[in-house]
């Protein structure tokens, strides 16, 4: 099992922040591409091997790359315009993954209307995913959903896309918060579906202060045998190092 924190998290520039992960214990950090994202150091030239560098200068790894404005371009919007944005976007991140030595991107689409989408709009998702699953396949690159879905529409989305190269993000707080059984969640995807995991409580509480299971969390996990890596997505107050240092020691004890 291996340990990571959103790079949002640590309140560090992008000089420092792996420096600050080290310290705080963690083994990788997950990489956040915003908005503005033609203005991110993976659109420069020699950018992602900058990033590179400076993650190998702290001894952390990139665990993951995390383009969150892909959310707003994902394959089931009905502007065409938008979704071949998309389409560029992920495609170039892709491309970068090599250059920081990581397998993993997080894919986040956020819909609040699915249970009223028609059949048509199921199919466009899975062929604008089954499209952008060949690419990263060719890559070597897993795209992990990280989404509103239940898990038993992420279990049909990933049966019709049919890609190793397609996975799900899971993330505990987000199911949690959505009326959602976390544990349950991850026992339906189990091992072959879930690419990775966020560790995030509830109410933006600490890990085990707020209303996620983790006890049943942590059994889910053992039973499917997840060894991959955990990458908290946690608050901090006054002193973030203590904050994360506590979040960390208390994801510890969860999985094999």
């Amino acid at each position: 099992m291996k340990y990571g924190i959103r790079d949002t998290m640590l309140q560090a520039p992008v000089e420092t922040m792996f420096s600050v992960a080290r310290d705080i214990g963690f083994d990788g950090v997950e990489f956040c591409v915003g908005r503005a994202y033609r203005e991110n150091i993976l659109w420069r030239d020699g950018g992602a091997e900058g990033l590179k560098a400076l993650a190998d200068g702290a001894g952390v790894e990139i665990s993951s790359l995390s383009p969150g404005v892909f959310a707003q371009f994902h394959p089931a919007l009905p502007e065409a315009e938008k979704r071949a944005e998309g389409v560029e976007i992920l495609t170039h991140v892709i491309a970068s993954c090599a250059a920081v030595d990581t397998r993993h991107i997080l894919v986040p689409m956020f819909p609040r209307d699915m249970d009223a989408w028609p059949d048509a709009t199921w199919d466009q998702l899975v062929d604008g995913f089954k499209a952008l699953g060949e690419v990263a396949e060719e890559r070597g690159v897993i795209l992990d959903l990280e989404t509103t879905f239940s898990a038993d529409q992420l279990a049909m989305l990933l049966e019709r896309i049919g890609s190793d190269a397609v996975k799900v993000y899971h993330d505990t707080g987000n199911t949690t918060m959505r009326g959602q059984d976390a544990a349950e969640e991850i026992l339906k995807l189990g091992r072959e579906g879930i690419g990775m995991i966020h560790a995030k409580d509830t109410d933006r509480q600490a890990l085990g202060e707020g209303r996620v299971d983790f006890d049943a969390v942590d059994a889910a996990m053992r039973a499917i045998n997840y060894d991959g890596y955990i990458v908290l997505e946690t608050p901090s107050g006054d002193d973030p190092h203590a904050d994360h240092a506590k979040n960390l020691a208390f994801v510890k004890k969860l999985g094999v």
